[in-house]
């Protein structure tokens, strides 16, 4: 009996860390209400946040197997398994993309941008734009830039890629002010490839399939709780930003949050599935595969089953 408790009490106590893409923000505003909310504590499984850094990204460190449960964009997961690692998506919190046009002049279609300069991240994000710009013939000319707005700002520019929870609002707050012919969001014109999922390699969740379910779990409790209580959550995601050392504030990451939970619903229904759309990834895989991103389609029971 003694031998059965000291398991038991192993098992329920395994560590799972888990990796965000990025810095603490209230793009994660679920997971930090599952671990302040007790949800994983009272599901079983012990969760570690931590949090990537510029030189070990998030993919890096579940090829290591410092973290066991990572967040990446669609794109990014199907280039990874495309790669040869194999990595299974056990929970779709994005059903949107967030990747918008913002242009100095207002715009007819996204024909207008033809041989124009415009803003693009130098590293992450850029597979869409790329596709777009080469689906719609575009020929831009891509000025890349890491994280501010400023060559947007100085009109060094003629347009920028940005997010629409992100680069936006700091352009809204440089005193920025925009008609709504001047912003053509990706999901609207086509290009509606979801973002954000959660992943874990194929061999951990065969070896730790009742763990890993339990934080799926449990994170979804968390995302819902956040939606239904979002000031309350705001003070969550301030509480984690202060924990892990972010400079931001209150306004901003009330209208990333708003943003956020916006992106979580499906388009169609409204509703929140955590689900990846098959339609989703035939279009990604379209878009992906005419573009040489990737050598042959990534199947649905192939990023969603072990």
């Amino acid at each position: 009996m003694l031998m059965c408790c000291l398991v038991g009490s192993a098992s329920a106590q395994q560590q799972i860390v888990f990796t965000p893409q990025w810095t603490a923000q209230a793009q994660f505003v679920g997971f930090y209400v599952a671990e302040a909310k007790g949800f994983y504590r009272d599901a079983g499984v012990n969760v570690r946040i931590q949090h990537p850094s510029p030189s070990n990204p998030c993919i890096n460190q579940l090829k290591e197997g410092t973290s066991q449960l990572i967040t990446l964009h669609l794109m990014t997961a199907m280039k990874t398994i495309n790669e040869g690692t194999p990595i299974i998506n056990v929970m779709q919190v994005l059903q949107n993309n967030s990747q918008m046009i913002v242009s100095h002049k207002p715009l007819k279609s996204i024909k207008d941008l033809k041989g124009k300069r415009v803003g693009c991240w130098k590293a992450g994000f850029v597979e869409l734009p790329n596709i777009m710009n080469r689906h719609e013939h575009l020929n831009i000319e891509w000025v890349p830039f890491v994280s501010h707005v400023n060559l947007y700002i100085s009109k060094a520019i003629d347009a920028t890629t940005a997010q629409s929870y992100n680069e936006f609002f700091q352009l809204k707050m440089a005193g920025q002010r925009f008609q709504d012919s001047q912003l053509i969001y990706l999901k609207d014109i086509g290009y509606n490839i979801p973002e954000d999922g959660v992943y874990v390699t194929a061999d951990y969740y065969k070896a730790h399939k009742t763990e890993v379910d339990k934080f799926v779990k449990a994170s979804k409790q968390g995302w819902e709780w956040a939606a239904k209580h979002p000031q309350e959550a705001l003070d969550i995601v301030m509480e984690a930003c202060r924990k892990y050392g972010v400079n931001t504030n209150r306004i901003a990451q009330d209208w990333m949050l708003k943003q956020i939970l916006e992106l979580t619903k499906d388009k169609k229904t409204g509703k929140i599935t955590f689900r990846l759309d098959p339609d989703a990834l035939a279009l990604a895989n379209r878009l992906m595969l005419s573009n040489d991103y990737l050598h042959h389609a990534i199947t649905y029971s192939q990023i969603t089953e072990p």
